[in-house]
Parts: C-alpha cells; sequence; structure tokens
C-alpha cells in the first residue's frame, strides 16, 4: 500500500495548479494537521479507504489498485449519453482538458487517423457538422443536417476547448487518410441528401481548408500560440493501428483511447501508458516530420490534401 500511497499523492501533486501546496491542500480536504499530511504524503501513515475517496474526488485523481501479476487495467468511461447530451459530453472534455492544462508539467501527444477534434472546435459549422456526424453515428439515425443543429452553448464550449487546447504543448501523428476521413463524411453526407444547401457544403469544406492552414502555421514555428511555452511537433506516419491520446504530466501519465466514433476510455494505470508511449516514441521514429524544417515533406501532404478539398468543392457545387 506504501508504495502506491506515495505514487497517489504524486499523482494529486501533478494535478495542482503550481501556487497550491499539497500538504496544505490535503490537511485542508481530510481535516487533518499539515504535519499528518505530510506522514500520509510520505507513506509513513496509511490513508483510510474514506481517505481515499475523498481525496479522489476532490482532486479528480484515481486511485488505481492491481493485484500482483494482473494484466487487468482500470478505464474511465467518457461517453455521449442515449440521450446524445452534447453540451454534457463536450463540458467533460472541457473539464478534462482544463484539468490538464493547469498541471506544472503537461505534454499531449496524439495519433490519429481523423483531424483532432480540437482544431476544427475553431470553426462552428465544421464543428456543427461533425457533431451531427457523430450523432447519426451513435444513434443509428438518419436525421437531415443544418446549422442549427449547434447551439449557442455548444459553438461556446467549442471555442473554449480550441483556446484550451492550444495552450497546452502538443505532439500530433498523423496517417496519410487523416484528412480523408472528415472530407468523406461530407462527401457521403452530401450524397446521401443529410446535407442538401450546397453553400452550407462549401463553407463546412473550406473550413477544413483553414483547419490545415492553421495546421501549417503551427508547424511552422513548432508552437500553436505567440507563447513559446505552447510547443507543437507534428509527424506524418502511414499506418497508425489506433487514435489514442496520452498526457504526460512527467510525475504520471493518462490515456485516452478512442472508440464507437467519438467516445473514450481513460486510465492512469502507470503500465498500460508506459507502453502506450513506448509505442508513440516507436512511431515518431517511423515517422516523417512536419515542423521546423519539414518544410519539404509538410508542403506535399497540404498540397494533396488541398487537392482533395478541391475535389470535392467541385464534386458539391457541380452537382
Amino acid at each position: 500500500m506504501d508504495n502506491q500511497q506515495v505514487s497517489f499523492f504524486q499523482a494529486i501533486r501533478a494535478a495542482l495548479p503550481e501556487y497550491q501546496n499539497l500538504a496544505l491542500s490535503v490537511a485542508e480536504e481530510l481535516g487533518i494537521s499539515t504535519n499528518e499530511a505530510y506522514k500520509k504524503i510520505r507513506g509513513d501513515s496509511n490513508l483510510t479507504f474514506q481517505q481515499l475517496i475523498k481525496l479522489s474526488d476532490c482532486f479528480d485523481v484515481p486511485f488505481l489498485y492491481s493485484p500482483k501479476k494482473s494484466l487487468s487495467v482500470t478505464f474511465n468511461y467518457l461517453s455521449v449519453n442515449e440521450d446524445l447530451d452534447m453540451v454534457n459530453y463536450l463540458r467533460n472534455l472541457l473539464k478534462n482538458l482544463k484539468n490538464i492544462k493547469k498541471s506544472k508539467e503537461k505534454h499531449i501527444t496524439i495519433t490519429t487517423d481523423d483531424i483532432p477534434l480540437f482544431h476544427f472546435f475553431k470553426y462552428p459549422e465544421l464543428t456543427s457538422f461533425k457533431l451531427f456526424f457523430w450523432a447519426n453515428s451513435a444513434s443509428n439515425l438518419s436525421i437531415p443536417f443544418s446549422a442549427s443543429f449547434l447551439s449557442d452553448e455548444i459553438i461556446k464550449i467549442s471555442q473554449e476547448l480550441h483556446s484550451t487546447y492550444l495552450e497546452i504543448p502538443s505532439t500530433e501523428i498523423w496517417s496519410k487518410d487523416t484528412v480523408t476521413g472528415t472530407l468523406e463524411q461530407i462527401r457521403y453526407a452530401f450524397e446521401a441528401g443529410h446535407l442538401t444547401d450546397t453553400e452550407l457544403a462549401v463553407k463546412i469544406v473550406e473550413q477544413v481548408r483553414y483547419c490545415l492552414t492553421d495546421m501549417n502555421m503551427y508547424a511552422i514555428s513548432s508552437k500553436k500560440t505567440i507563447d513559446p511555452n505552447h510547443t507543437f511537433n507534428w509527424y506524418n506516419c502511414d499506418v497508425l493501428g489506433s487514435i489514442a491520446y496520452l498526457v504526460d504530466f512527467k510525475e504520471r501519465m493518462a490515456c485516452y483511447n478512442r472508440f464507437n466514433t467519438f467516445n473514450y476510455l481513460r486510465t492512469e494505470d502507470q503500465a498500460y501508458c508506459k507502453q502506450t508511449k513506448q509505442w508513440m516514441q516507436g512511431l515518431i521514429m517511423k515517422s516523417v516530420s512536419f515542423s521546423g524544417q519539414g518544410e519539404k515533406h509538410r508542403n506535399k501532404y497540404l498540397y494533396n490534401a488541398f487537392a482533395e478539398c478541391d475535389k470535392l468543392l467541385r464534386e458539391i457545387t457541380n452537382g
């Protein structure tokens, strides 16, 4: 228990804002002296079960226990419910992202065959379409798409998600089909009659182009904002195998695996996260860098992506 308790407190320390003292925070939450809090942080005094639950709930950090030689991993479930409550889903996502941002040390590594959702949250119509497409996929319904699908509240949360992501250092590994996935969704919706407004369809495709232009700017400067701490590394790997987000807090890690189109399984099992990190590092070794000096390869990738956008625009306007 002692080592796991120490690891638990290390995870809490990593989740705290830089200005917040761990011992004082623990003492206040548990109603104990600061001296006793230090003993528990060092593992000299065991936490009770009730204290574990209280600290875990307060700091939103799980206490993970696995029996020896067990290969099981515990995941938390981040999903949209049966009512397709997008507002609560996005609020939950924003809460997770803000917790990552406030940590002293943090870095997100993403492997994906679809444009990471945080990028298109900058653009209302593209955000609206993606959420519409996901909702249809999740519910097996066939509802028509219109710009009114997106509420003002969702737009506000989405834009906050976008701005928050820009302030977190990140590495993204895209596959050769990352852009194609979104374009194929737009093409399918248009051809199937779900997206009947030609002007709106054109605007959505153009916003995909804007996303790619944003990516180019981030890659050129190797950062997402003017702040040099908001670093950005972009890679291309032909074969990825899965969509995963790894958050590295230096002292601990968390992994998010996507499934069922847009739902996520989250775990802080450190052995699992370590394996995921090693896999991602292996992918980077096999990847082509688009950041900084990777201009030649980046331009070729973007040229092909823009060509696919233009092809879809011609299909839409001539259809």
